[in-house]
C-alpha cells in the first residue's frame, strides 16, 4: 500500500514566489541602469544643502539625527499601517480574498519606487549650470572614507546674498584645504525641478595678521 498523504505533498507556489521577487528585482536593476547611465561630470557633483545652525550640543545631535529618525518613524507607520490592514482583511475575507489585493499593493508600491527613481534621474540629468560664486568658509570638518565613499571635506560656506549658509561635501580632499574664513569658488548646478549640486575649490587663504607676519631675513 502506498502512502497517499506521501504523495500529496503541497506544491511551491512559484507564482506567488514570482510576485515577491520580480517586482524588487525590477526595482534594483533600474536602479543599477540608471547609475550606469550617469556621466564623470555629474559622479564628481555633490549635493548642495542649507546648513542648519545650532547654538548646542543638543541641538547638534538631533539635526544630524533627524534625517535618520524621520525616515525611520516614516517606514514604521508604513509597516505598521500594512500589517493592520492585512490582518483586518485576513479576518473578514480570509487569506485567499487578500492575497490579490496584497499582491496589487506590493506591485504599486514598486512601481511608485521605480516612478521615483526615474523622476530624481531625470531631475539631475536635465540640470542647468549656475555662474560661480565666492563664498567664504564657516567650518569645515573631515569625513572619513566608508565602503560607499572615499570621504572628504564637509565645508560650511556663507554666500553673499543668501541668509542662511550651504554646507556641501568636497569629495577626497582633505579639510586642510578649506580653512575657515579663507574663500573658495563655488560652482553650482541646478536641477530640472529641485535641488542644487556643485563642486567647491579654494582660492585664497584668509589674510594673516600684522602680528603674524614673518620677519623679512637680514642679510647680515
Amino acid at each position: 500500500m502506498t502512502d497517499d498523504g506521501a504523495d500529496a505533498a503541497p506544491r511551491p507556489n512559484w507564482r506567488g514566489l514570482a510576485w515577491a521577487l520580480l517586482p524588487p528585482i525590477a526595482v534594483l536593476l533600474l536602479r543599477a541602469a540608471l547609475q550606469a547611465q550617469t556621466d564623470e561630470a555629474t559622479a564628481s557633483l555633490n549635493a548642495v544643502h542649507a546648513a542648519t545652525l545650532v547654538t548646542t550640543p543638543g541641538e547638534a545631535m538631533w539635526a544630524a539625527a533627524r534625517p535618520f529618525v524621520l525616515t525611520l518613524v516614516t517606514a514604521l507607520v508604513v509597516i505598521g499601517a500594512a500589517v493592520v490592514w492585512i490582518r483586518r482583511g485576513v479576518r473578514h475575507h480570509g487569506w485567499p480574498r487578500m492575497r490579490p489585493r496584497v499582491v496589487g499593493a506590493w506591485v504599486v508600491l514598486c512601481l511608485i519606487a521605480a516612478g521615483a527613481l526615474m523622476v530624481q534621474h531625470l531631475n539631475r540629468s536635465g540640470r542647468q549650470a549656475e555662474a560661480a560664486r565666492q563664498g567664504e568658509v564657516l567650518l569645515v570638518r573631515e569625513v572619513r572614507p566608508t565602503e560607499r565613499s572615499v570621504g572628504g571635506a564637509e565645508v560650511y560656506l556663507q554666500l553673499p546674498g543668501e541668509a542662511a549658509p550651504v554646507h556641501l561635501l568636497a569629495e577626497g580632499q582633505p579639510a586642510t584645504r578649506f580653512p575657515p574664513k579663507s574663500t573658495v569658488r563655488l560652482q553650482t548646478e541646478r536641477g530640472r525641478w529641485w535641488g542644487r549640486w556643485g563642486s567647491v575649490a579654494p582660492l585664497a587663504l584668509p589674510a594673516l595678521p600684522a602680528s603674524a607676519t614673518p620677519p623679512a631675513a637680514s642679510n647680515g
